[in-house]
Order: C-alpha cells, then structure tokens, then sequence
C-alpha cells in the first residue's frame, strides 16, 4: 500500500513520484523492469489519487531520465536515481 498525505503542502504527484524512486533505488523495480501499471498504482494507493495524478508522477520520472514509457507494454525502468538530497 501506498501511503500519501493529502493534506501536506507537497502535491499528490510529487509525493508519489518519490515513492516511485525510492522503490527504484531500493531495487524493488529494478533497472529494465516495468513500474506498476496506471491501474495497480491506482488501487495501491486506495484510490486516493486520480489516472492524472499517476500519470504526472510518471512524467516526473521520465524527466528525470529514470524510466522509459514503451508503447503497449508499459513504463520501464531506465536507470537508477542519484542519492536522496539531504535536508
């Protein structure tokens, strides 16, 4: 389960888009695997965040060069984030 804080100041997409990394850099998605479909993201966050939502989390990740989308099969795992940023 996905756990996101509605209520904090940092949008639902970013909050997830740092699930989404950390898992990566934990390997739990490893490089050249595909990440959780729209829909299981979806349900695994109880359906606290819209297709919108998760699709911008996503576009986050391409950004950064961390994940490929590939059409008909899903979005892969392109290479592996940097360290956290320390606060």
């Amino acid at each position: 389960m996905i756990e996101l804080d509605r209520d904090a100041m940092t949008p639902l997409y970013v909050q997830l888009a740092t699930v989404l990394r950390d898992r990566i850099r934990r390997g739990e998605i490893p490089v050249g695997r595909r990440l959780p479909s729209q829909a299981e993201l979806e349900t695994e966050t109880g359906g606290l965040v819209s297709r919108r939502t998760i699709k911008s989390a996503l576009e986050v990740l391409v950004d950064e060069g961390l994940v490929q989308g590939v059409q008909g099969k899903g979005v892969f795992v392109i290479a592996l984030p940097g360290p956290p940023e320390q606060q």
